[in-house]
């Protein structure tokens, strides 16, 4: 049943960074008893708690007339869930009876003789550290020493974290670190590419499946859910996860519970989630590849992680760091080859940069640009560049490099796009999408 309540602006992460201000916004949500005999008694709402008469409940009432496991509230990014847990007198609201329901912002709900209002509070936890590292993640950029002040006050949390970002900008590595931060860690960290396992395979990969479940399944399995028990699991390309699988993982999310195929047993889990996705979420549920629930409920830190071509002046630190990494402390770059680096538009962002630092450590002739004869060609077929902005020019020879490096490419590997992105050290996705983008004809 669909209830007005008043509603929140915008949903989004329960903890954000405020644009106008630069601050932390931390959204908290509590229940106060306005009438019954518990009235004046105020709780926080941490997750999902139950309330009822029993007193195991995580709020315990006096009122005769509420079931032992009443109702149960479950604060969330759009607002809180309130679910009637089969209770003898039911849940109502506005006078109606009702099953389950958001509250956006705020809202009274009666059980028995009590009325709770739940109701929203947003608190400025201030400005984030400014950090120059987090965990093994180095940078410099004012956006990066952000990020690092954020990801630090959320990693002793258990909050579920989501990471957005392109492909290659660390976001693995950003989740290793927010775990090894964490009161989890010397728990497992375990990681599943939802975007590299078969359809098919995906739900024994994250949930397990007992021997006989389906051809092939020729013993039992425990899933990365259960492997991950205690720990932290890592949802890498969660936007690549099957829509029919969508509802299974919220379901496992929301009740801490897993089953594995072919099992009729579930087992309880105590899982960290942290996720991440290159692709727009927001684009995805418009266009209904992504469920909305499912987002809401991962959402709730929500850090947005910038490309390596936002953040150039970082490219010497990353590179001295690389280079240490792999045991040539004493080797510089040159500097001819580090100018090509910051010209350059990286679609591979950091994975590519450690790429070609590994590449040129092996002697490798690694300069990411068009050597001069192409260049000069690009030039030639770009007159009048001198009458534009520099960003503007630099991003149109950028774009004709582009396309050049591309056809050549595609000549080299006969359209294969697989091979073509093994060749490139980028990602398959951002291949596909520069082939799609020029109208060039690939395969698989």
């Amino acid at each position: 049943m669909s209830l007005a309540t008043e509603p929140l602006q915008r949903p989004g992460a329960l903890l954000r960074l405020d644009q106008a201000s630069g601050t932390l916004k931390e959204r908290k949500y509590q229940v106060a008893i306005t009438a019954g005999p518990d009235v004046g008694l105020t709780r926080p709402i941490e997750g999902s708690m139950k309330i009822g008469s029993h007193a195991d409940a995580q709020l315990t009432l006096k009122d005769t007339t509420v079931s032992r496991f009443h109702v149960e509230l479950t604060a969330r990014p759009d607002g809180v869930r309130v679910r009637d847990l089969d209770s003898t007198n039911g849940s109502y609201m506005q006078g109606a009876r009702i099953n389950e329901v958001i509250i956006e912002d705020q809202g009274v709900v009666t059980v028995g003789k009590t009325s709770m209002k739940i109701s929203m509070v947003e608190q400025d936890l201030g400005l984030p550290a400014a950090l120059s590292s987090f965990g093994t993640v180095k940078g410099a950029a004012p956006a990066m020493r952000q990020l690092f002040g954020i990801l630090e006050k959320v990693a002793p949390t258990d909050s579920t974290v989501m990471l957005l970002g392109e492909t290659g900008t660390g976001k693995e590595v950003l989740a290793h670190s927010i775990h090894a931060r964490s009161k989890r860690v010397g728990r497992p960290f375990v990681v599943v590419d939802c975007g590299a396992v078969a359809p098919s395979l995906i739900e024994s990969e994250l949930f397990g499946h007992v021997k006989g479940a389906f051809t092939g399944a020729i013993s039992d399995r425990n899933g990365a859910f259960l492997e991950a028990d205690g720990g932290t699991i890592f949802l890498d390309e969660l936007g690549e996860l099957p829509l029919d699988l969508q509802p299974k993982l919220l379901r496992v999310l929301e009740g801490g519970q897993v089953r594995r195929v072919g099992e009729d047993k579930h087992r309880r889990i105590d899982v960290r989630v942290i996720a991440a996705t290159h692709r727009d979420l927001d684009e995805e549920i418009e266009a209904g590849r992504f469920r909305r629930d499912l987002y809401y409920r991962l959402a709730v830190v929500l850090v947005q992680v910038p490309p390596l071509r936002d953040r150039l002046d970082d490219i010497p630190l990353l590179t001295e760091h690389f280079v240490k990494n792999m045991g040539r402390g004493t080797f510089e770059l040159p500097r001819g080859l580090m100018a090509r680096f910051a010209a350059y538009h990286w679609p591979g962002n950091v994975r590519e940069l450690r790429n070609l630092v590994e590449r040129a450590l092996a002697g490798a002739d690694v300069d990411p640009l068009p050597n001069e004869s192409t260049a000069s060609r690009s030039l030639q077929a770009n007159e009048g560049m001198t009458d534009l902005p520099f960003k503007e020019a630099k991003e149109r020879l950028v774009e004709s490099f582009t396309k050049e490096y591309l056809m050549g490419l595609l000549n080299k590997c006969n359209g294969n796009i697989s091979q073509m992105a093994r060749e490139a050290g980028i990602a398959r996705n951002y291949v596909h999408r520069l082939v799609t983008k020029y109208g060039l004809k690939a395969h698989d």
